[in-house]
């Protein structure tokens, strides 16, 4: 149920960049898994865009728990990601690619901002546990990742 609240809660919008951040991450990890021809990559992919789409969700129904409609958070960079992940330069060229984006990125991260709410006891317990989670799989998602994305950087030399 959502409803038209006077006040919000000052960490709205953190949820509803955490949720739609999450949504494009699942579309564009899924493209790239369904170009690569490495098999152990592509699952590793399609894992990890299954867990960010679910993330999605799971974030967009808390936010309607809370009394409120989720709001999709606008991603500049979002259709040259997705034209990235989705053509079929090698793999090798994507991880150096979203590295050297990711390198550029100026001030608080994503992460940055949900560890500091998980620590903001004005946070409500539940949206904290979940927080929490979240950190925790976003963390082996990267983990599994950072692995694979290694083994082919070291492969191309």
């Amino acid at each position: 149920m959502t409803t038209d609240n006077m006040t919000t809660l000052h960490y709205l919008e953190l949820l509803n960049t955490i949720a739609s951040g999450e949504r494009r991450a699942g579309i564009f990890l899924q493209a790239w898994a369904d170009t690569t021809p490495d098999p152990e990559l592509r699952a590793c992919l399609s894992i990890v865009a299954n867990r960010e789409t679910s993330h999605y969700h799971v974030f967009k129904r808390r936010i309607a728990e809370l009394g409120y409609a989720w709001t999709d958070t606008a991603d500049p960079d979002f259709a040259e990601r997705l034209k990235v992940s989705a053509c079929t330069i090698p793999d090798v060229e994507k991880i150096r690619w979203g590295k050297a984006r990711q390198a550029q990125r100026r001030g608080p991260t994503i992460r940055d901002r949900y560890e500091a709410a998980i620590a903001d006891a004005t946070v409500d317990p539940l949206t904290r546990s979940l927080l929490r989670w979240f950190s925790e799989v976003e963390a082996d998602s990267g983990a599994r990742l950072r692995a694979i994305y290694d083994r082919i950087e070291a492969q191309a030399g």
